[in-house]
């Protein structure tokens, strides 16, 4: 049995009915079958349209995990384009990947010997 917490999706709330605007702009990606180029081409889409319209970015990836290709080179295009945004960026995702890749970005590494 998962001890995951219920959540309600971005822009809803626990009932849900739909939030107030709250100045994010919602990126949606459908990740089944695409490859990571395709998701990450519709990611920098939002991004660019998140910045002109000077909204926060809320990033939704549905079945991540289901991506046509490696997650991995997912994540490392994610990066890269991370790297140059201006602003913050928050992610939902249910699979635990982006959670996971946070995590491991934000440890330290271990001084060199």
């Amino acid at each position: 049995m998962s001890h995951t917490k219920m959540r309600p999706r971005p822009g809803e709330s626990k009932r849900g009915q739909p939030l107030a605007d709250t100045g994010e702009l919602q990126i949606r990606i459908a990740c089944t079958r695409k490859t990571a180029a395709q998701a990450l081409e519709e990611l920098r889409r939002g991004l660019a349209d998140a910045v002109a319209t000077g909204r926060h970015p809320l990033v939704v990836l549905e079945e991540l995990g289901r991506l046509q290709d490696s997650v991995v080179t997912f994540v490392k295009g994610l990066s890269r384009m991370l790297v140059e945004y201006p602003g913050p960026v928050t992610f939902w995702e249910s699979s635990g990947y982006t959670e996971a890749f946070i995590s491991v970005m934000g440890q330290q590494r271990p001084p060199a010997h």
